[in-house]
């Protein structure tokens, strides 16, 4: 009786589990698909809201609004907005002082849908034909306004670009940016091989500016990313993904920040999977593919945890008499496979070899995340940046 439970047991998380793979398999494979998506240029100059959230981000906010200001695009068609959250008044006053729009959000309902929604209501209409969201401490090139340009030119509603890490002084900064690189492989760029939107990520979005204005007055939740890609879903909107417009981001550099960051990401994905799992039967019946590929998507459990878990039912089926080991076997090695392919061939080096030994203190925070994920769902988490990290705090 008891072999036969544990059978069972097996069996089904086994389903779950090639489900989530098979689909992560197929898009890093798809990534890999020599196709690139190339937007005319354009005499058309359109009009950018560059928004700048910015929570007790003194360090950082100066440097990336200063980098931004040197666009290769006409000073005249866009606005930098920071919305300045908490932060000295010397920095704000250093702000002004470099052209930059001033928006207070409202203190006591504090969170980055809310500081959006605030910028959004003060901005006109008539001035503006897109916005762009991006983090404080973001970095972009000369080129970034000119190529959205010439994608919004020719008919995108919704884009984002090529986040990738701008730190690697941590195994945990190494380990994080890894991680966002096999999520531009699998959740944009393969998905945009195959003809279907990509993920937004957070920063370095760009939408239509009547579009977003009116959608994001309706997000109260922590994760407005996935609001937005849910709104944008239902409205049949695709999300263009620019791999060759690329913005730098600072990497969560301590394994204590990177479990309140995934803690925060965990809440929203699982609120934003109980919102969107009530629409399957809509999205069958009006053939809204991308949005049922979304909510699958949300159905996935962190890729930490399926490479804790894998590992973990191969070496229980060893022990374990009527239990074949041998699928549990080709089922990780698929997994490997696949996020190794997702992984670009510049990553590759000595520095990642050694960071990939501290995987299972990055397994029980995202574990320690798991648990308290409800925090996350109404609390406000910030993760600092622009720390200069200290001799292996970590």
């Amino acid at each position: 009786m008891l072999i036969t439970i544990l059978w069972y047991i097996d069996f089904l998380f086994f389903l779950a589990l090639s489900l989530w793979v098979c689909y992560v398999s197929l898009f890093a494979f798809a990534s890999r698909i020599k196709r690139k998506v190339i937007f005319p240029e354009t005499e058309i100059s359109l009009r950018f809201a560059i928004l700048f959230p910015a929570y007790k981000e003194d360090n950082v906010i100066k440097e990336s609004v200063i980098r931004f200001k040197e666009q290769e695009y006409p000073a005249d068609k866009f606005e930098i907005v920071v919305i300045s959250d908490a932060m000295e008044d010397n920095t704000n006053d250093q702000l002004r002082a470099l052209g930059v729009s001033l928006i207070y959000p409202d203190e006591s309902e504090r969170s980055k849908a809310a500081a959006l929604t605030t910028a959004m209501s003060r901005l006109d209409s008539q001035l503006f034909d897109v916005v762009v969201v991006m983090d404080a401490d973001n970095i972009v090139f000369p080129d970034f306004l000119s190529k959205l340009n010439n994608a919004f030119a020719s008919g995108a509603k919704a884009i984002q670009t090529h986040r990738t890490a701008k730190n690697n002084a941590t195994t945990t900064a190494i380990l994080d940016g890894v991680s966002e690189e096999i999520n531009n492989s699998i959740f944009r760029l393969g998905h945009a091989r195959l003809g279907l939107p990509a993920a937004l990520i957070g920063s370095g979005m760009a939408f239509d500016f009547n579009w977003f204005k009116q959608r994001i007055a309706e997000i109260k939740s922590m994760g407005e990313d996935k609001f937005l890609e849910y709104f944008l879903l239902l409205d049949r909107i695709d999300t263009i993904y620019l791999e060759d417009v690329v913005i730098l981001d600072e990497k969560i550099q301590y394994s204590d920040d990177f479990s309140k960051q995934r803690r925060r990401w965990i809440a929203s994905q699982i609120e934003i999977f109980c919102l969107a799992i009530k629409q399957t039967q809509k999205a069958l019946v009006s053939r809204n593919w991308a949005l049922l590929d979304k909510i699958f998507q949300w159905s996935m459990p962190p890729r930490i945890i399926m490479l804790g878990i894998i590992p973990l039912f191969l070496l229980t089926s060893l022990f374990v008499a009527d239990i074949s080991s041998l699928k549990w076997f080709f089922l990780i090695i698929l997994y490997l496979t696949s996020l190794a392919l997702a992984i670009p061939k510049k990553l590759y080096t000595k520095q990642l070899l050694l960071a990939i030994f501290t995987l299972p203190r990055i397994f029980f925070a995202m574990i320690s995340s798991i648990i308290h994920f409800r925090s996350g769902r109404s609390t406000f988490i910030h993760t600092k940046h622009g720390e200069v990290p200290a001799d292996d705090k970590e």
